[in-house]
């Protein structure tokens, strides 16, 4: 008799393992698939483009300097409208008041600086012009891209500026950039355009020279 129940003992026995086995199998398959079904979220995107370069564009706003002349400190203040096409540039340097101050052309032949109630003054140079006019340097030259969040750095590389980055940009030719703030995104055509741009410079003929640009209008044509 006991012989008998051994045998059917061992083969429950088998049976047994046989099913725990296949319901192991099918619990790692199960969790296996919902494993693959469940995607992790993806990163955000932090690199913004900025704005894509206009040649032809209208920019108007605010601009402060701090200087020196003759080792005693100075500033200026004031307001500029800024026209430019693809061959050309014209700036338009205001008081506070709002009267015409200066205005400066430059085109692939040259610039142009006129004073009120003076000769005009022209040079192969805008940038030399402008320091030895106003005894100060305005980048003219930099601007057409600064203030289209594009620079080149110390290196020769294109800086692509965007809202996301917030490190000082080292230009080779001395100037130090930061874009503080940026436009309100939610008006149409203004995702990724500088507002207010700092820039600082140590000078031989000025000493330090410190900027802020801030841009009220941004016209693209």
């Amino acid at each position: 008799m006991k012989r008998q129940i051994f045998p059917v003992l061992r083969a429950a026995q088998v049976e047994a393992r046989r099913a725990v086995a296949l319901a192991c199998v099918t619990i790692c398959v199960a969790l296996l698939a919902a494993c693959a079904s469940v995607r992790p979220p993806a990163a955000p995107n932090h690199a913004a483009a900025p704005q894509a370069y206009s040649e032809t564009i209208d920019i108007s706003g605010r601009f402060s300097a701090q200087f020196e002349q003759n080792g005693r400190p100075q500033s200026w203040s004031g307001a500029f409208n800024w026209a430019q096409t693809q061959q050309s540039t014209l700036v338009t340097l205001l008081s506070p008041l709002g009267q015409t101050v200066a205005t400066i052309v430059v085109t692939p032949s040259g610039a142009t600086l006129t004073q009120t109630d003076k000769e005009p003054r022209s040079a192969a140079n805008v940038d030399a012009l402008v320091q030895d006019t106003l005894g100060w340097p305005l980048p003219i030259s930099n601007l057409r891209n600064w203030m289209q969040a594009r620079a080149t750095d110390r290196q020769g590389q294109l800086v692509m500026a965007t809202p996301q980055m917030t490190d000082t940009i080292d230009t080779g030719d001395g100037w130090r950039l930061r874009y503080l703030s940026w436009q309100d995104e939610s008006e149409a055509g203004m995702q990724n355009v500088p507002k207010r741009i700092d820039m600082e410079r140590d000078t031989a003929e000025a000493g330090r020279v410190q900027m802020r640009l801030v841009i009220s209008t941004w016209q693209p044509h």
